[in-house]
């Protein structure tokens, strides 16, 4: 009887394995991508982009933290989650805009 299944986009993970994929999953492309864009100070996002690249990065974590077969990313992914920043995506809530203009310095 086959396990249990975790269907990200195309890719399926075996829950309770690690990924089979990895790097060339959606997770690994996620990190990568998000790494080099959110440091790039020219752009500027808007507060829906930030919720939907916020909530991007945390389901991206939270995959990497259980399921990645390289130890010391699945130890990033979790190192990072234990920070309180994402609390607020384990409650399900999405950035505030008064927390969006605290961040950017506006008043």
């Amino acid at each position: 009887m086959p396990g249990r299944q975790l269907i990200v986009g195309k890719q399926i993970i075996d829950l309770g394995k690690r990924c089979s994929l990895w790097p060339d999953c959606a997770c690994h492309e996620n990190l990568v991508h998000w790494q080099q864009n959110l440091m790039d100070e020219e752009i500027v996002w808007s507060l829906e982009e930030l919720r939907g690249i916020e909530t991007l990065i945390f389901i991206t974590l939270t995959c990497v933290a259980a399921y990645c077969p390289n130890k010391k990313i699945r130890l990033y992914a979790q190192c990072q989650l234990a920070n309180r920043y994402w609390d607020r995506q384990r409650r399900g809530e999405e950035l505030s805009e008064e927390e969006f203009r605290r961040r950017r310095g506006i008043q």
